[in-house]
């Protein structure tokens, strides 16, 4: 990301990505393996989750405050930070603040059904934050959404998560009984 944010600076083109933290550890890992080639996941969970922060800060911080001709090389990076992480997001939205940059280069994106909660809260807080869907062929959707909840399974009795099922169940109450 650095080489690529240099780059758009260099070539004076606009930057933008979409930070994903990845899901894939283990195949990804047999993968390579198969190959011949050095892994390219980390190690453990927490490098994982610097590098991926890491990367974020980069973004947030090329080119923040430089006003120039908002051309290209003079233009502040955007990214879509993937994440249903609330720490995560308190540290992009954080760092921005710190930095000054403008929230309209700031997106975030969920999947359909996880993190609600955060989906609403970012919306009404002036943050552009999306839904996603997957859809296509069969075999491929299916194994796709099966590797996301081995990933996301690990977190169902998390902090968050039993946040996220008492905010759900106050609302039902609310809506049927008016309480």
């Amino acid at each position: 990301v650095l080489r690529d944010l240099a780059r758009s600076q260099r070539q004076g083109w606009y930057f933008g990505a979409k930070v994903v933290r990845g899901a894939y550890m283990v195949s990804e890992r047999e993968k390579a393996k198969k190959r011949g080639v050095e892994s390219p996941i980390n190690d453990t969970y927490e490098d994982t989750e610097r590098s991926y922060h890491d990367t974020i800060e980069s973004i947030l911080g090329h080119n923040v405050g430089n006003k120039g001709s908002g051309i290209g090389k003079d233009s502040e990076a955007e990214v879509l930070v993937a994440s249903h992480n609330r720490g995560s997001i308190e540290l992009v939205i954080r760092r921005a603040e710190e930095l000054g940059k403008d929230k309209k280069g700031i997106y975030f994106g969920q999947l359909m059904g996880m993190a609600d909660n955060l989906t609403f809260t970012l919306s009404k807080n002036g943050y552009k934050a999306y839904k996603y869907v997957p859809y296509g062929p069969i075999n491929e959707v299916v194994p796709y959404l099966i590797r996301r909840t081995q990933e996301n399974s690990a977190i169902l009795g998390s902090p968050g998560v039993q946040e996220e099922r008492s905010m759900l169940g106050q609302e039902l109450r609310r809506r049927i009984f008016g309480c």
